[in-house]
């Protein structure tokens, strides 16, 4: 079934918390104190937002991270996909899916997987509140 890993909650959180506040640049530290994560592991995960052309990476004193113009009316897939790749459908829940000539559960995993993926791609950063 789908495993949203720790650094894509991350990475979704904070560019909703950052499409919600305009484009005004936030530190590290305000953003690790809002969802109580480590700033080592948000730190990183920024970085691979901001590589990927999600937000932008301000230096200096008043500086910090901020979304990239325009992309605040970006997909949750979208963020999903930059921190985690290409979204892939899992089909079998079976290691070596090649083995598996029928799965009783295939189903239920295009049905979850269908659901997932229309839902990351319906809601944008912008649309949603935290």
């Amino acid at each position: 079934m789908l495993n949203i890993s720790e650094a894509s909650s991350i990475a979704l959180h904070s560019m909703i918390y950052l499409a919600n506040r305009g484009q005004k640049a936030h530190s590290l530290k305000e953003i690790s104190e809002a969802f109580k994560v480590s700033p080592n592991h948000l730190s990183k995960v920024l970085q691979r937002l901001v590589k990927s052309g999600l937000l932008v990476s301000i230096k200096g004193p008043s500086g910090g991270f901020q979304i990239k113009k325009g992309k605040e009316r970006a997909t949750l897939l979208e963020v999903y996909e930059a921190v985690e790749g290409k979204y892939l459908k899992k089909a079998c829940l079976f290691a070596a899916p090649k083995k598996c000539r029928t799965c009783v559960m295939k189903p239920m995993l295009n049905e979850i997987n269908s659901a997932f993926e229309t839902f990351m791609k319906k809601h944008r950063l912008n649309d949603l509140k935290l």
